[in-house]
């Protein structure tokens, strides 16, 4: 009895043995298919950011070929291209407007007709539902929710997109043109709306992130909030390429971004395309930028109001603006620093105010300093 026990606690044993190795290589498999998915996502992120500042400009002769003309983001407008740049969209959040556009050759019999058509009309379709569909990666919510108007005036739902994207391609418009190799082209064509104020639905979506950030560096969100819609319109695929600025905070990379790398994450590098496109890290990045202004620009201005306007105009047009305006040089000042700080601290806010607007050296940094302002007086005086 004692043997067949012994035999049974055996047979027991070793199969708890066989079974914990088969969880175990189990359990291996599962953290090797989970690791590989994680790497090939981030390899799939890493080139699609990569791919956003130089993307258009590899391929802008074939963009031309087919559409006469070349478009790509900017600070208030998103531009997308599908993958054979025969389907694009534009949404200007400055504007309210949306277009898609899809772009066909047109063929020489009348037979091929409705299979082009068919054709420019499912890329449009597309068009829609991917604009309609993309995420960002902050909230992981669709950028456009519940901000796009069908043609009946009501807000396309998500659970819509689909059903209203069929619709919608039905009521395009063709424009036929020559492109520049003097083939004839079709364009497909529609255009939406925004709902007014959309504005305020992504700020709602960004909001905790930004107080939360704006707490971790003692920031005024107000200011926050007025900058960031000043540069995007809280647009997370913003661009310019001529500055060179990325993301909602349009950061610079060799200025702001190799500032706050070194400052935030101690790289001494300026940051890649990647960084700044993550919303996260943009709006860390810019927040930052204000605080690090405030303690190595402007500390030796004692009164907040002045200091503010002075980190409104360096963020725009770098301190050498504020130098100019009130002492005539953009740098060297010699003498003239330690009074500059004096009449800063001192001055009146109002007449400070009227000062940078009237003798700042950059019409876009007087014209930025007014638009900031305002901004943080009609919408975000909290």
């Amino acid at each position: 009895m004692k043997k067949l026990l012994l035999s049974v606690a055996v047979i027991v044993l070793m199969s708890c043995l066989y079974a914990q190795t088969d969880f175990d290589e189990f359990k291996k498999q599962e953290e090797a298919k989970q690791q590989n998915f994680m790497e090939t996502e981030s390899k799939a992120r890493a080139n699609y950011f990569n791919q956003q500042d130089s993307l258009f400009v590899q391929y802008k002769d074939q963009i031309e070929k087919l559409w006469n003309e070349f478009l790509e983001s900017t600070p208030k407008e998103w531009v997308s291209y599908n993958s054979d740049f025969s389907g694009r969209s534009k949404v200007n959040f400055e504007k309210d407007k949306i277009e898609v556009e899809a772009v066909v050759e047109k063929p020489e019999n009348v037979a091929d007709e409705k299979i082009q058509e068919s054709k420019a009309k499912d890329t449009l379709k597309k068009q829609v539902i991917s604009i309609l569909k993309e995420k960002d990666m902050l909230t992981n919510k669709p950028i456009l929710k519940d901000q796009v108007l069908n043609f009946s005036n009501k807000v396309i739902k998500q659970n819509k997109v689909e059903e209203v994207a069929v619709q919608i391609v039905e009521n395009s418009k063709k424009v036929t043109f020559k492109n520049k190799e003097g083939k004839t082209m079709v364009k497909y064509q529609i255009n939406l709306n925004l709902i007014p104020n959309n504005i305020k639905i992504r700020i709602e979506q960004y909001k905790p992130s930004i107080e939360e950030i704006c707490k971790k560096y003692d920031i005024e969100p107000s200011l926050a909030l007025a900058i960031i819609h000043s540069e995007s319109f809280f647009n997370p695929k913003a661009y310019n390429r001529h500055g060179n600025a990325y993301g909602m905070m349009q950061i610079v990379p060799k200025y702001a971004g190799l500032t706050m790398n070194n400052y935030i994450y101690k790289k001494n590098k300026k940051p890649s395309s990647e960084q700044l496109f993550d919303p996260t890290t943009n709006l860390e990045m810019g927040i930052g930028y204000l605080r690090w202004l405030k303690d190595n620009k402007w500390s030796k201005v004692t009164n907040k109001t002045n200091q503010i306007y002075c980190v409104i105009c360096s963020y725009n047009g770098g301190p050498g603006s504020i130098y100019k305006a009130m002492t005539g040089k953009m740098k060297n000042i010699g003498d003239k620093w330690e009074p500059m700080f004096v009449d800063l601290s001192t001055m009146d806010s109002k007449l400070l105010y009227n000062k940078l607007c009237k003798d700042i050296p950059f019409a876009e940094t007087r014209k930025y300093i007014v638009t900031v302002s305002e901004k943080m007086e009609k919408y975000y005086n909290q």
